[in-house]
């Protein structure tokens, strides 16, 4: 979401493409062979034919792979709110933060928990869970892509509590009046 791709992946990228370019070169190459005259080889007794070898498996590091699991679980989590599960949003974030600790895009985590709590839809809203967790954005990650909006929410739900506040005062004044 709007985020660079950390650069350790594009290089692993860039190998894997670099390899699978190489073997291939190979494989076009010995193709490309311009045949020879030979003198005829003699017959010899068809063995029955072995199966190829597979190809090896390339094993990516644990960092790689915990990073795909964390940004899979990310968009997970997105399109969970999306379809208004906010329970399941929350796990999916939470497998992200579990992974990444605090690194990136454990931020935009953070941040999207922050939204499931502001979300009007909710049945669980909570405005102040919701600040808590923009302000772990803006305290944690201040390079974060999300820190400016996580300020704006912070802001706009600070009001809304505080409006909330007031109308607690003035309901509790109307009746202390009516008495």
């Amino acid at each position: 979401m709007g985020r660079k791709s950390s650069g350790s992946r594009q290089h692993v990228y860039i190998r894997i493409a670099l390899l699978i370019l190489f073997i291939g070169g190979c494989a076009l190459s010995k193709k490309n062979e311009v045949p020879t005259a030979k003198a005829p080889e003699p017959e010899v007794v068809a063995e029955p034919p072995v199966a190829p070898e597979p190809p090896p498996v390339i094993a990516e590091p644990k960092e790689v792979l915990e990073r795909r699991e964390a940004n899979e679980s990310l968009n997970a989590a997105q399109n969970l709110l999306a379809r208004g599960d906010f329970e399941g949003s929350l796990r999916e974030s939470q497998k992200v933060l579990s992974l990444l600790k605090d690194q990136s895009p454990a931020d935009t985590a953070i941040f999207h928990m922050g939204l499931v709590f502001a979300h009007p839809k909710n049945p669980k809203k909570d405005n102040k869970q919701a600040i808590y967790f923009f302000n772990r954005v803006i305290k944690g990650y201040p390079d974060s892509a999300w820190m400016e909006q996580a300020k704006i929410w912070v802001g706009v739900l600070d009001g809304v509590e505080k409006l909330k506040q007031v109308d607690l005062e003035i309901e509790e004044r109307k009746r202390d009046r009516s008495r």
